[in-house]
């Protein structure tokens, strides 16, 4: 299970190297940018994020460093092509949650208009 930072950054990652046909090559620059706003990583955060996707197989990493910058090869593995369906998986969750709730609060006030108007009488 991914934690909220972690699981920006792989999607960051994951729509990277789907628009390269699963494998990329992506400055560690680039990579900070494509996060959201209000998931900023820190330089020094990145790699550790990026070794923590590897050993749990979303992707394989090979590092290298070219004229000062830190540059990331990344071939996603099974568990990175499934990420877009456990993403997909969490979204379905939410909606069922929410449509119990409403349909939750649909049934309770029907019910409860039901009893009010037998035991008004």
């Amino acid at each position: 299970m991914l934690n909220k930072k972690t699981k920006q950054l792989m999607k960051a990652v994951y729509y990277k190297a789907v628009e390269k046909h699963g494998t990329c090559l992506i400055s560690q620059n680039d990579l900070l940018a494509a996060m959201p706003y209000t998931f900023q990583f820190k330089k020094s955060e990145l790699a550790p994020a990026l070794k923590s996707l590897v050993s749990e197989g979303y992707f394989e990493l090979i590092s290298t460093e070219k004229k000062g910058e830190e540059y990331y090869c990344i071939t996603l593995q099974k568990g990175g092509y499934d990420f877009a369906y456990q993403i997909a998986k969490e979204k379905r969750q939410i909606r069922l949650k929410i449509a119990l709730t409403v349909s939750g609060a649909i049934l309770s006030f029907i019910i409860g208009t039901i009893l009010k108007s037998i035991f008004s009488k």
